[in-house]
């Protein structure tokens, strides 16, 4: 029989980007040949004669003693992460239809498996052993560690302050904003609606949710067509309870009126996307540099341009950025930025319907940040965007 030398905690949703190590023997009395351990697609959710897709196979040799000890985490990640993080959604919400406000998000966000480990031995039939594990493509740290289950309903965004059950979230009427909610793991959520009660007004409204993780658009840049025609919010804070059957989770929603500013949206910790509307007292900088030149002196004197000819050269722009005055609950959001590997700038126009060619992938150029002052409560944030490469003509 396999033996684990940490249990394997089947009921844990595990992050695809933090180490996921297992160590096991096998308690024959006989020294093991190898192991192979093979992650397959989950059982619950193919179709009838279909074979499982096999994420990936290792094989592995004992140590001395007869251990054998594998990372999962650069063999999930590379399973998970079939879109490189790009964000692809385009949203067409129509307010009489309730399932145009919620889109599947599960494709690389969410991984599950069957793991399958068999330890051959001389002789003998392999033990063997299979454990049932679900991952999101996110991370933790180790001084905020927080244990998350399969079945919890979760909002794919930081937690507020000293929480592991409650959000909050910003959203700035004229541009696109959008809520990924995991929907836990099996067939539940495909017979149940997700319901949405913004207690506040004391109005609600019910959606079709899609499997394991669903992005939730409350806009995607019109006024006319939001989330508020079916699910109208306050002025200000609106505090949300999302459920499904018997699960739940809350959220504070503060509804801002329209501003000016550059607005951002990146990849946050758990795999969501985190918005944030920086200031309007952006500035903005423009480098270039000579691409080199061609020798040309070719001609007499009295014929000729010049001795050398310029190739052209390369433009590029950046944004230096602040976010002023922020409380614990914002700046949870706004540090997030410093640790993404994607972040996109909003290229669009605001109270206008947009597409995700409307958003443009740009470089934080900001390499550290004081996240907090003992002296002042409130943080401030400075960040400098760095722009694509600027399209010039050349030789």
């Amino acid at each position: 029989m396999i033996q684990f030398v940490n249990d394997i905690d089947e009921a844990k949703l595990r992050m695809a980007y933090n180490n996921d190590v297992i160590r096991f023997y096998s308690d024959k009395a006989l020294p093991p040949l190898y192991a192979d351990v093979t992650l397959t697609e989950s059982s619950l959710i193919l179709l009838a004669d279909t074979e499982p897709q096999v994420y990936f196979s290792a094989r592995l040799y004992p140590n001395p003693q007869g251990r054998f000890y594998i990372n999962l985490q650069p063999y999930v990640a590379a399973a998970l992460n079939t879109r490189n993080f790009h964000d692809t959604l385009q949203a067409n919400i129509i307010s009489g239809s309730a399932s145009s406000f919620t889109y599947s998000f599960a494709d690389g966000t969410f991984l599950t498996g069957s793991l399958s480990i068999s330890v051959a031995h001389n002789g003998e039939s392999p033990d063997t052993i299979t454990k049932s594990l679900a991952w999101i493509a996110g991370s933790q740290q180790i001084d905020s560690y927080t244990r998350l289950a399969k079945t919890n309903m979760l909002l794919l965004s930081p937690f507020k302050k000293d929480s592991a059950q409650e959000y909050y979230l910003k959203y700035w009427q004229g541009y696109p904003f959008d809520i990924s909610i995991f929907n836990s793991v099996g067939f539940l959520i495909i017979f149940n609606g997700l319901e949405v009660f913004n207690e506040t007004n004391g109005l609600a409204r019910s959606f079709s949710p899609a499997r394991n993780v669903t992005r939730l658009v409350f806009s995607d840049g019109r006024s006319d067509e939001t989330l508020e025609t079916v699910l109208p919010l306050a002025e200000g804070t609106n505090r949300l309870r999302l459920a499904y059957s018997t699960r739940q989770t809350r959220a504070v929603v503060e509804k801002i009126p329209y501003r000016n500013g550059v607005y951002l949206k990146w990849l946050n910790a758990l795999g969501g996307y985190s918005y944030w509307l920086f200031e309007d007292t952006y500035a903005i900088d423009r480098s270039t540099k000579y691409n080199g030149e061609i020798d040309s002196d070719n001609a007499n004197v009295e014929n000729s341009f010049g001795r050398t000819l310029q190739i052209g050269k390369t433009s590029q722009d950046s944004l230096k950025i602040v976010a002023e005055l922020l409380t614990e609950d914002e700046r949870r959001i706004v540090e997030g930025i410093l640790d993404s590997p994607k972040i996109y700038l909003f290229t669009g126009k605001p109270f206008s319907q947009n597409s995700y060619r409307n958003w443009a992938e740009v470089t934080l150029k900001t390499g550290s940040a004081r996240l907090k002052n003992f002296k002042q409560p409130l943080t401030n944030f400075s960040f400098d965007i760095e722009l694509p490469v600027r399209y010039t003509q050349s030789l």
